[in-house]
């Protein structure tokens, strides 16, 4: 688990890197936005997303007997930097009094508490920009049918029917005492669940995955996104908030019905655990490279924040 975590970090500095280069900075009128974009984004979280559209290139790369050249290396790093900055755009609006009203993100003051309220809202629609202006870009995207085909799996992914549906249907339904099983797992599927498996999705149309290899490594990252999401209720209920670097029992206090609220802490581990194993078999039996992608899988129930 540390190799893996140090993995982890290496790309994480790396999509870092990337986010202080491209993310717009300047004295102008509008520098305060550039700021608030930066401090949300930067240094800051596991930019596990990232490393899924990286480690996902690899494997399709090692599978097909292809050494990942250094431009479609780049290629990913660009996808997964727009991919982290789409990710930190929903995290700021998540924060905000509307929605979650947590003051704290990432160990330090969430965005609105940093700056202001439209402050925050407006950093959360540069990030979503900015990351489409990445995908568009054909410096860091050669191919145009490849940019604009991930740009229809990424805004498919985000929207109506994807991350802001699953939101909206999140909030509507918090202190709802007779939501049931389907219907969380529906909640989670589309409010985290659909930005993650568009990871892998992403990394197989620039990779040129097979239709075998792409739907496997789809249904591979949806089983790590539910896993993912029903550790993340554990650790609200009983995580550590120092180590988490956001406030803890937020469901809780906000009376949003979760896994482990639907189906008890040891069956919702026990589930978690099942979608990790889910995502292994998966990935497994393509034998060659799977190491790095069984890792993530076994991290997403294995962790502490």
């Amino acid at each position: 688990m540390i190799e893996f975590q140090n993995m982890l970090e290496k790309n994480s500095k790396e999509i870092d890197r990337f986010l202080d280069s491209h993310l717009p900075t300047g004295n102008g009128l509008n520098s305060k936005l550039f700021d608030a974009m930066r401090y949300s984004s930067i240094n800051g979280g596991k930019k596990i997303r990232a490393y899924l559209v990286l480690e996902t290139g690899r494997f399709i790369g090692a599978i097909n007997n292809k050494t990942l050249s250094m431009s479609k290396y780049n290629e990913l790093i660009a996808v997964g930097s727009a991919i982290e900055a789409i990710h930190s755009y929903s995290l700021i609006h998540d924060d905000l009094p509307a929605m979650d009203n947590s003051p704290i993100r990432r160990g330090k003051a969430s965005n609105h508490i940093k700056f202001d309220y439209h402050t925050a809202i407006l950093a959360g629609d540069g990030l979503l920009s900015w990351a489409f202006q990445i995908i568009g870009d054909s410096n860091f995207i050669y191919n145009s049918k490849k940019r604009s085909d991930i740009s229809f799996v990424l805004a498919k992914a985000i929207g109506p029917n994807g991350m802001v549906g699953g939101q909206q249907a999140d909030m509507d339904f918090a202190k709802h005492k007779s939501i049931d099983l389907n219907q969380i797992e529906w909640i989670q599927n589309h409010k985290t669940g659909a930005l993650i498996s568009c990871c892998s999705h992403v990394a197989s149309i620039l990779l040129n995955a097979s239709h075998d290899q792409k739907s496997n490594l789809i249904d591979y990252a949806n089983h790590i996104g539910l896993a993912f999401q029903i550790a993340d209720d554990i650790l609200d209920l009983d995580g550590n908030e120092v180590s988490m670097g956001k406030p803890i029992r937020q469901d809780t206090k906000n009376e949003t019905p979760n896994f482990v609220t639907i189906l008890g802490k040891e069956k919702a581990a026990k589930r978690a655990l099942d979608e990790s194993s889910k995502a292994i078999n998966l990935i497994q039996k393509f034998k060659q490279g799977s190491e790095n992608l069984v890792s993530l899988a076994k991290y997403t129930v294995n962790r502490n924040n």
